[in-house]
């Protein structure tokens, strides 16, 4: 018999100053932990126009897609959520940025 965990896991990527992505993060280990449902935490300061941020999933830890994307138009801290879709890797990207370039994206995210 195989014995099947769910874990909650949690991720504080350092400060972006420019357009980047987050470390990846493994939310799939066999027989460990399988994930699904998912938390986007940014926060934004310094902001011009606006930012463009995303949280990116991949099965093969090589082709990433967005899972959640949102422009934001102020500072301020956001959260965003998505439910059910299971991946083995995610990683947040802040991925562009009109009207200057001194936004500073903070990105965090948890994977259920």
């Amino acid at each position: 018999m195989v014995n099947y965990f769910q874990d909650t896991l949690f991720f504080n990527a350092p400060a972006l100053e420019a357009p980047g992505t987050t470390t990846e993060v493994a939310v799939y280990e066999n027989n460990y932990f399988s994930t699904s449902d998912y938390a986007l935490v940014v926060t934004v300061t310094n902001i011009n126009t606006n930012v463009i941020v995303r949280l990116d999933g991949s099965i093969n830890g090589t082709n990433y897609g967005p899972l959640i994307s949102n422009t934001i138009t102020a500072n301020g801290t956001y959260v965003f959520n998505i439910a059910g879709c299971p991946m083995r890797f995610i990683r947040g990207n802040f991925l562009s940025e009109t009207g200057g370039t001194a936004a500073v994206v903070t990105l965090s995210f948890s994977a259920r």
